[in-house]
């Protein structure tokens, strides 16, 4: 026996059981996606916070590492000096080093004692100048120490030993007059001469002042932040109980997370504290000068913090579905009830309408007050609806976005979707737009680095040249007006100052004669400050345009500083009648980078010919002395010594280049018969791997590129010398090269090997 329902029972069970399915099945998916999300997301921003904190307190000491590693570099002075000018003169240096800031505890100098004193014969000893601030007074030590054998071992040994800058691991120190040990740790660069370490200088560093910053980040509610050293020990935590203590098992698996920590790496990972609390931390790690021993910088988040926002979500969800259901099952009821009993008279146009026919003729006329009559005037209703909303997607369809529709009512679904539909079109279009914008700008920027890199490449010969075709073409590219290109003229090092080289204004090539002192105008304060000047209200008298329509008062002006690692070797000026948008004052600064390390590059350059020169005339020099030593022995003997002194100013302006610059030599047919320390060191390979490969070596060239190098090679085998921007890579490393390739003649100036002294612009 078959159990009977109804229709409108049978429509509140199906459609309430359907609905009820897709709910649950919709609910559970957006849940399980929610939750997903919201932890990465979360773990993402936790891994964020923790690299820029990281990154501000990389920066923060490493200023104290590079003032130590600047006075280190200075101290190559120490040669031919006596032991008392050496003590008084290094011992004011840390005096003022430490008086000028207020977080170095104490600073220190050590000598070894067979550099500074000709005639010490013992292989050991050293001299040890100390400044410390106990009291709020400066105390100094100076002392000789180590002079019997045996003193070879202890931390200053160790830095001698390994040659590089260093950060050692924090300790606690009582200096005197101090209430308390304060956590310190101390930062040393050694002093090299000729490749070997004949000392070495260091700070103490208070560490408060990190405490002092951690107990202030607490970037999302109930999350913390610590500091923690290369050995496992907090330089600071937000519970400054645990400063100076070191890893626990407390935080997870330590001996991972120390090897972590040791070797740099980014981590993250999730533990429950002792409350049964789960945080999700993350670790950044701190690279500190040149030293190969970093710290890290933590950051832990409370997942339930993290996790709130979708737990309410989640929470609403579900108080909406239950709401719907509710709703709907009511409005099923209903509808049921009304459309039970007409179903027979309205069957034919239901069935055209499932069939997509709504053709308004098909409305039905009835005068009826009843049940069907209702039912009649809905199936109007709904043709008249069907046929609006239609009409609207056609609309939507052939573009028109702007197109008016009014809803069935608050509840039109379709009219509310295609509503939606449309105001996410109108969104698109506008994204694309301004997508393409971006496109545009971008391009525009990558073209014009492209085309004055090649500008560089080609005009750097004549520095006046250089100047004008660098000016006239950015004006033009960048729709100014005019513009003028000004070098720093430090020829006469007591007598610096800014002279204009170039200038162009509308299409005309303007020579004008200028000097600008430091400091002085707008164009000496850019050069002094090294920032970007962006003027929109300039004064009248300030600047004319003048053209064939007459003259006219540029209302822009941009004034950007030509420097490549904080050094200043000019300013660029541009004027116009229209605002300079981001993007070019951006593009500007960083052709005026390229601008700034190709004048770098060919003052090195002339400075190299003039140093070759200066050895060719030494030579002939000696050539000729070498000829009256012959018709005279005593004149022989001072030509000698004369000769003798030459061939060390040689080798002192040899190792000076060595210094300065990456160096390499190759023979004829373009391999590497020699490299200097500068260029092994900052590639990161040894000698071994790079004596005997090629040039074109760890170069990614292209067919065109490679015939290219085949005629570069060619020139320089005939005596033509050759600059060029070098692009190579190193265990996945790229770096950006400006080169002079210089050919080194024989007896007979015929090319024996090839010469590049190269500089660093990556």
């Amino acid at each position: 026996m078959k159990f009977k329902m109804n229709l409108k029972t049978k429509m509140l069970i199906y459609i309430l059981t359907a609905t009820s399915i897709i709910y649950a099945l919709a609910l559970g998916y957006v849940s399980f996606k929610l939750n997903s999300i919201a932890f990465d997301n979360a773990k993402e921003l936790t891994s964020t916070y923790a690299k820029e904190y990281a990154n501000y307190t990389k920066a923060d000491i490493n200023v104290d590492m590079n003032m130590v590693r600047a006075v280190a570099q200075t101290s190559k002075i120490y040669e031919n000096m006596s032991l008392d000018e050496i003590e008084i003169l290094f011992s004011e240096v840390i005096k003022h080093l430490l008086l000028d800031n207020s977080n170095f505890l104490a600073t220190f100098y050590n000598f070894e004692l067979t550099a500074i004193l000709p005639n010490w014969q013992k292989p050991f000893g050293r001299l040890r100048l100390v400044h410390v601030r106990e009291r709020n007074e400066i105390i100094s030590y100076n002392q000789i120490l180590d002079t019997v054998q045996g003193f070879t071992k202890g931390a200053y040994y160790d830095q001698i030993t390994k040659q590089t800058d260093d950060v050692m691991n924090p300790y606690f120190y009582k200096y005197e007059g101090s209430e308390k040990e304060s956590l310190v740790t101390t930062v040393v660069a050694p002093i090299l001469n000729n490749g070997k370490a004949i000392g070495v200088i260091g700070v103490d560093l208070a560490l408060q002042r990190f405490q002092d910053l951690i107990q202030t980040i607490h970037p999302i509610k109930g999350s913390y932040s610590f500091l923690i050293a290369n050995n496992g020990q907090f330089v600071a935590h937000d519970n400054e109980v645990l400063v100076g203590q070191f890893l626990d098992e407390n935080i997870g698996n330590v001996s991972d997370i120390l090897q972590k920590i040791q070797t740099g790496k980014e981590f993250s990972y999730s533990i429950k504290n002792e409350e049964g609390k789960e945080f999700w931390i993350s670790y950044a790690p701190i690279y500190i000068g040149n030293s190969d021993t970093p710290w890290s910088f933590g950051i832990a988040v409370p997942v339930d913090v993290i996790m709130s926002e979708e737990k309410a979500t989640l929470r609403k969800s579900i108080f909406v579905g239950f709401t719907g259901l509710l709703l709907t099952a009511i409005i099923i009821w209903i509808i049921a009830h009304s459309i039970s009993r007409p179903i027979i008279t309205t069957t034919s146009i239901l069935s055209d309408l499932a069939k997509g026919d709504i053709d308004e003729s098909k409305k039905i006329d009835t005068k009826l007050n009843d049940e069907i009559g209702e039912m009649s005037e809905s199936v109007n209703t709904l043709i008249d609806g069907l046929n609006k909303t239609a009409i609207f997607a056609q609309e939507i369809g052939k573009g028109n976005l702007e197109e008016e529709f009014e809803l069935l009512s608050d509840k039109d679904v379709l009219g509310n979707s295609l509503i939606e539909m449309r105001k996410s079109l109108i969104v698109a279009n506008e994204q694309e737009a301004a997508r393409k914008l971006e496109d545009q700008k971008q391009n525009w920027t990558t073209q014009g680095l492209a085309k004055f890199g090649e500008i560089l490449r080609q005009n750097n010969e004549d520095m006046n040249e250089f100047s004008y075709h660098i000016i006239s073409n950015l004006v033009k590219y960048i729709g100014a007006n005019q513009g003028g290109i000004f070098m720093i003229n430090d020829d006469n090092k007591s007598d610096a100052f800014i002279e204009l080289l170039a200038f162009y204004a509308y299409e005309r090539r303007k020579y004008m004669e200028k000097r600008i002192d430091f400091g002085v105008g707008i164009i000496g304060r850019c050069a002094q400050e090294q920032k970007t000047i962006h003027m929109t209200d300039l004064p009248d008298d300030y600047i004319k345009v003048t053209s064939g329509l007459g003259q006219s008062v540029p209302n822009t002006l941009l004034i950007v500083p030509l420097k490549v690692n904080d050094e200043i070797f000019g300013v660029v000026e541009l004027a116009g009648f229209n605002d300079f948008e981001d993007h070019v004052i951006k593009f500007i600064e960083e052709v005026g980078e390229s601008i700034a390390s190709t004048i770098s590059t060919t003052k090195i350059n002339i400075r190299t010919n003039q140093l070759l020169e200066q050895s060719q005339l030494q030579s002939e020099e000696m050539a000729a002395q070498e000829e009256e030593m012959r018709q005279n022995m005593e004149e022989l003997q001072a030509t000698q010594e004369e000769a003798g002194r030459k061939n060390i100013e040689m080798l002192g302006l040899l190792n000076a280049l060595n210094t300065a610059n990456h160096v390499i030599e190759y023979d004829l047919s373009g391999k590497i018969i020699s490299v200097n320390d500068n260029y092994l060191k900052l590639v990161g390979v040894t000698r071994d791997q790079l004596l005997g490969t090629h040039h074109s070596d760890n170069m990614h060239l292209s067919n065109v590129q490679k015939e290219e190098n085949e005629q570069f090679w060619a020139d320089l085998r005939n005596g033509i010398s050759k600059k060029e921007t070098d692009h190579v890579e190193f265990n996945g490393k790229k770096y950006k090269f400006v080169a002079t390739y210089t050919p080194i003649l024989d007896e007979d100036d015929n090319p024996k090997k090839i010469l590049k002294i190269a500089t660093d612009i990556s």
